[in-house]
């Protein structure tokens, strides 16, 4: 199409003088002065050029756009490939083979309960990393609208316990969100729930809500574990929660974590 658009750009005009001449020299001249026929020659083509051809410079100029922007996605997408690659090759691999050489160590008993701590926390970072080249390596979401469907897709992404049950209310037709703010939302629910599996014990139940404020939004999502003790944003291996906190303070949203009825509540809102 965008070739055919040029060929259209080139041919118009000269096709317009074309059928304006035969139609003067043939039907008009007899109406029409040498000197009127001379004058309204250029003007006829500035109104069919006026009328179709800055048409098609619109949609020639939206194809180039669109290409474009295709180009940048393109870059974006081999970019977040190479990232994956790079943690993969270098930082996942390391993770890995200190967990191996951590888990050869025999120590004393002290020692050995600092090291099942160190343990712990290489597989937590470990986990993260890739979770993280699994996020790199699919493409970021292109759709417009963060809807029931992408919900699903991010729930069925995770590995689940087939006794998890996950309910959810997501009426985002009703509340106006940007497209910045539907970005962060997967974000938000995507590390909420890993954070649930990874750190939820007898978990069995999810609930994902989001609900309109009076002048604003407010995301809910909690599980029926055993719930936390202390306060879990200083916890070691807590990286999901911090990412969290982090990302919203650069949104601007408010964040919270709490226990109520029987259930853990991570709750995001925004007023605006």
């Amino acid at each position: 199409m965008y070739k055919q658009i040029k060929w259209l750009i080139l041919i118009i005009p000269t096709l317009t003088i074309w059928v304006w001449e035969y139609v003067r020299h043939e039907y008009l001249l007899s109406y029409i002065s040498m000197d009127a026929g001379n004058w309204l020659s250029p003007l006829i083509v500035f109104l069919i050029t006026l009328l179709f051809i800055t048409r098609l410079f619109v949609i020639l100029e939206r194809i180039q756009e669109e290409l474009h922007q295709s180009r940048l996605l393109q870059a974006a997408l081999q970019e977040r490939e190479n990232l994956a690659r790079e943690l993969h090759d270098g930082i996942a691999q390391s993770l890995f083979l200190l967990s191996v050489k951590l888990d050869h160590q025999n120590l004393g008993d002290v020692q050995d309960e600092q090291l099942q701590s160190i343990k712990k926390t290489v597989q937590e970072v470990n986990n993260y990393v890739r979770q993280s080249i699994s996020t790199l390596k699919h493409p970021p979401e292109t759709i417009s609208i963060l809807g029931k469907d992408s919900i699903h897709r991010i729930i069925h992404d995770i590995d689940w316990d087939p006794s998890m049950k996950i309910e959810y209310k997501w009426p985002i037709a009703e509340i106006d969100l940007s497209a910045k703010e539907q970005k962060g939302l997967s974000e938000f629910i995507r590390e909420g729930l890993h954070n649930i599996r990874k750190h939820a014990i007898e978990a069995n139940h999810i609930r994902i809500n989001l609900e309109a404020l009076e002048a604003g939004w407010k995301c809910f999502i909690s599980d029926n574990g055993q719930g936390f003790i202390g306060n879990p944003f200083l916890k070691e291996g807590s990286y999901g929660l911090k990412f969290l906190k982090q990302r919203s303070l650069e949104l601007g949203w408010d964040m919270d974590l709490r226990r109520d009825s029987g259930r853990t509540t991570l709750v995001v809102w925004h007023t605006k």
